[in-house]
Order: C-alpha cells, then sequence, then structure tokens
C-alpha cells in the first residue's frame, strides 16, 4: 500500500453495539467514507459483487444495493470527490450483516491498486422501515 492510502477495518464502539431500541425492527448503520485517486475503481468493484435495486435509485444520486441480510446506499461525495455509503442491516442479525459488509468493502478497497481512503463514522440506529409501532 502506498502512504496515501489508508484502509482501516472498522471497529465499532460498545455503544453502537448498545443501541439497539426497537428490538429486532431496529436498523444499525455504519457510513463508510471512500476517497482518493482509485476511489471510484474500488467502490464500483464493491458494488458490483451486490445486487443493484434499479426501482429504489433517487434523482439525487443515491443508489440502493442489497446481499443477503445487508442493504448498501451509494452516493458520490460532492465536496471533495470519493463516496458515501452507508451499511445497514435489521433484525437479529443486524450486527453480524453489517460487520460482515464492512469486512468485505475493506477487502474489496484493500484489493485495489492505486490511493484509497477510507473512513468510518456510526450512525445512530433507527426503526426498520416498514416496521410496525410495537405498543409498549
Amino acid at each position: 500500500m502506498s502512504k496515501s492510502t489508508e484502509i482501516p477495518s472498522f471497529r465499532p464502539s460498545s455503544e453502537w453495539y448498545e443501541n439497539w431500541p426497537f428490538g429486532v425492527d431496529t436498523l444499525v448503520q455504519v457510513e463508510a467514507r471512500i476517497t482518493g485517486a482509485a476511489a471510484d475503481r474500488a467502490v464500483n468493484a464493491f458494488l458490483e459483487s451486490l445486487t443493484h435495486d434499479t426501482d429504489s435509485d433517487c434523482v439525487d444520486g443515491v443508489r440502493l444495493h442489497y446481499w443477503g441480510g445487508f442493504t448498501v446506499e451509494s452516493s458520490p461525495l460532492a465536496d471533495k470527490g470519493g463516496w458515501r455509503l452507508v451499511l445497514a442491516s435489521a433484525g437479529e442479525d443486524g450486527f453480524d450483516s453489517v460487520e460482515s459488509a464492512a469486512n468485505d468493502l475493506v477487502d474489496k478497497l484493500r484489493a485495489t491498486p492505486g490511493e484509497v481512503r477510507l473512513s468510518w463514522h456510526e450512525l445512530s440506529a433507527t426503526r426498520a422501515p416498514g416496521a410496525e409501532p410495537q405498543d409498549g
């Protein structure tokens, strides 16, 4: 790897694991920001291995992909080039699915020659889309 390449593994905090407010209807999420000269090639290599849900694409450039138990929303970073990916999953295996997706992303980025930088940001848990509110 060159000096300008930085691709850390996702290391979730204990707070991220404890944030489970809606039981199995909780959507856990992590944001990956990928920049660098080879960012486009690296992100495309990752997204090509997933199923693209063309019906969910948005006009503002957000695309939705999925595989198994996780989804990936991808959008270009307007301010400095690169990509913003949000890895998400819900249900009993939500954490495992997101962590597996994060590992797959890291593997694809590390396998891509050229300059790539990755930063992780844990996102707040939300109620999964379509989940019914539970009486309390």
